[in-house]
């Protein structure tokens, strides 16, 4: 008697001598094994896992009855079940060779009924009822237990684990059982296909047919291993996320393919996967480019313009669709030596669309992988036609991130020097391997910092973020390492917030000394808007202060909802991180601070003793005078807008004013 053996015969009488039988323990219990036999007129055979495990001559003429087909059971008297599981049955009138057997055995068949030479073919997926179709072309359907009716000795339908691919459940590594389904065990086959839902890490050489990444599957081939694809190397992606792929060992394969999924009837930013996309894959949908020079988009017409690596595009898409990049993946060394550059000083210039290159997120504060030459420090992510995330140095707004999603593309600015240029300045942006990192295994949501507030601006089922916040290493002036500019959106009833250092920042970055900030508040229609502060770090006081109504509001406790008129100061506000004495005392709104010419006027009717301090837009105290009488003058050297604040006995009043001469 044969210890866990496979037999195969021919012979309907049964004759043992007849019968090839495979040596004992060729497979074991609680495992999944592809058995296989073949007949071709002369050699019985048996393959176990796309294997010969056992052949012998036999050329006697085959059964040609018509009796019962019977699966998972002996034909026999008695009750000869087979006892286990059984999965995607095939019969072919045919011998499959072995190379047959091992392109089909991990994959359920294509196209079955166009096989002429299939008999029958049970993939046994309905999970219910009495019956199982035939796929083939004769449809032979199969019968649970031998007659239609419900009886106790029939099979029971399972959630079948049978390797039709392999597939993992759980992060690990490929050599590591529990990493694959039950009854799997790791696949060592070079005909093995896989398909990888989870964090797969690889420390071992070796060859499969094909791998498919699905959404949330992450892997990484560690160093020191080479890893063949013989076939299709796929990375899927839909509205749930994309797959990802590091490679720090060596990877070959045959086909590579790239999948990115785009919602529909929206701009998106994105950036190619591959060496070798074309334009052309986008026929039907508006591929545009951006030029530096104008700030400008512009549609690409041609079907065969490159997709250059690290390049952003813009697309639009009316339907929701899943874009297939085929080729070459992206590695080593991405970008070219002056690849960036600003043609002319100020905000609408200097502004380039660049992308991840790479079939993983990328790390933009990676400590090493990166060259960043004349590069400001952030980043702009278009996140829909009303809001931009945008990130710079751990602080982030509107869901911006130090981590870039695999084919996103995004802005940075080359740094400005100023009128005096020269121009134009050339910039470069270079991104290596050591720069990758997996989507679904690094925590992507806000970065944790402090002496920090992040303002909010609220209407119109809308939201828009602004950060301030407070380092060593900031300056006064637009810093590109820690400030990052403010990119509007264009939809009008959007209220979108911002902090005014002489220009508009979504993240502004300033020394600790500073006492306040100027805010403002766009929007392209009239609307109630309310400002709050969602989330702040060691500030103990954090005052909104409205110019125009004189209400200050402690944004640690509570939000201060106001008007909006389209063409009036937009302005308006003032964020104080000192404490303020709010007096309602009649006597505050007597206190008349005015420009005229370069000078700057404090009248009251009433004697004030304090003092008078002169901030700049940037937050930077410029003059501080003492008032002990009814009125003080001081000299203003330069134009512009200044915040005037006069610190009394009894009150604080502070009011913006701008020099015009």
């Amino acid at each position: 008697m044969s210890t866990n053996a496979i037999s195969f015969s021919m012979d309907a009488n049964g004759n043992t001598s007849n019968v090839l039988i495979t040596g004992d323990n060729v497979i074991y219990p609680n495992a999944w094994f592809h058995v296989a036999g073949s007949w071709d007129g002369s050699t019985l055979s048996i393959y176990i896992n796309g294997v010969l495990a056992a052949s012998m001559p036999w050329s006697n003429t085959a059964d040609g009855s018509t009796n019962n087909t019977l699966i998972g059971r002996y034909n026999g008297t008695g009750p000869h079940f087979f006892r286990g599981y059984i999965d995607e049955v095939r019969i072919w009138n045919e011998a499959r060779t072995e190379l047959q057997i091992r392109e089909n055995m991990y994959k359920e068949l294509d196209n079955p009924g166009a096989e002429t030479s299939l008999i029958a073919y049970y993939p046994l997926n309905e999970g219910t009822g009495q019956t199982s179709a035939d796929l083939s072309q004769n449809n032979n359907t199969a019968i649970l237990g031998g007659t239609i009716a419900i009886e106790p000795s029939d099979p029971s339908w399972i959630t079948s684990t049978a390797p039709i691919p392999y597939y993992t459940i759980a992060d690990g590594n490929w050599t590591t059982i529990t990493t694959w389904a039950g009854g799997q065990y790791p696949p060592y086959n070079a005909w093995a296909r896989v398909e990888l839902n989870n964090a797969i890490t690889i420390d071992n050489s070796g060859t499969i047919e094909e791998a498919t990444i699905n959404p949330s599957g992450s892997v990484t081939i560690n160093a020191g291993n080479l890893v063949t694809v013989g076939g299709n190397f796929l990375i899927r992606s839909d509205a749930s996320g994309s797959g990802s792929f590091i490679n720090n060992g060596s990877f070959t394969y045959a086909t590579g393919t790239v999948e990115r999924y785009y919602t529909g009837n929206e701009w998106h930013l994105i950036s190619a996967p591959i060496s070798d996309a074309v334009s052309g894959m986008f026929t039907g949908l508006y591929l545009q480019y951006h030029d530096e020079s104008d700030n400008m988009y512009y549609d690409i017409t041609p079907t065969n313009i490159n997709l250059a690596p690290g390049q952003g595009y813009a697309l639009w898409n009316n339907s929701s669709s899943t874009a297939e990049f085929t080729g070459t993946l992206n590695v080593g060394t991405v970008g070219t030596t002056n690849n960036l550059q600003r043609t002319a000083t100020g905000g609408s210039s200097g502004w380039n669309l660049v992308g991840n290159p790479f079939c993983s997120a990328i790390d933009w504060d990676a400590t090493s992988g990166w060259t960043k030459t004349n590069v400001d420090n952030a980043t702009y992510r278009h996140v829909n036609s009303a809001t931009w995330a945008t990130y710079v140095g751990g602080a982030q707004t509107n869901g911006g991130s130090r981590y870039i999603a695999m084919g996103q593309g995004f802005f940075v600015s080359v740094t400005d020097p100023g009128a005096g240029g020269p121009f134009p300045v050339n910039a470069t942006l270079q991104g290596t391997e050591s720069v990758k990192v997996h989507q679904n295994t690094t925590s992507f949501f806000k970065d944790e910092i402090t002496n920090f507030v992040r303002l909010e601006v609220s209407g119109n089922d809308h939201t828009d973020e602004t950060v301030i916040r407070f380092l060593e290493e900031a300056s006064e002036s637009f810093d590109g390492n820690w400030d990052a500019h403010k990119i509007f959106g264009y939809v009008d009833e959007v209220g979108q917030i911002y902090s005014n250092q002489n220009q508009p920042l979504s993240i502004n970055t300033m020394p600790f000394e500073t006492e306040l900030v100027s805010v403002g508040v766009k929007a392209g229609e009239n609307s109630l808007f309310t400002i709050s502060a969602t989330g702040s770090s060691d500030l103990d006081f954090i005052l909104l202060e409205d110019t125009e109504t004189g209400i200050i509001t402690d944004l640690k406790t509570n939000s201060y909802t106001f008007s909006y008129v389209v063409g009036e100061n937009d302005d308006r506000f003032i964020i104080h991180f000192n404490s303020l004495t709010a007096i309602q005392d009649s006597r505050v709104s007597d206190i008349n601070i005015f420009a005229f010419g370069n000078e700057i006027h404090i009248e009251a009717p009433y004697t004030i003793n304090g003092q008078i301090e002169v901030y700049n837009i940037t937050g930077q105290l410029i003059s501080q005078n003492m008032i002990t009488g009814k009125s003080e003058i001081i000299n203003i050297s330069g134009i512009g807008t200044y915040i005037v604040k006069v610190v009394g006995s009894e009150a604080v009043v502070t009011k913006k004013i701008t020099i015009k001469q």
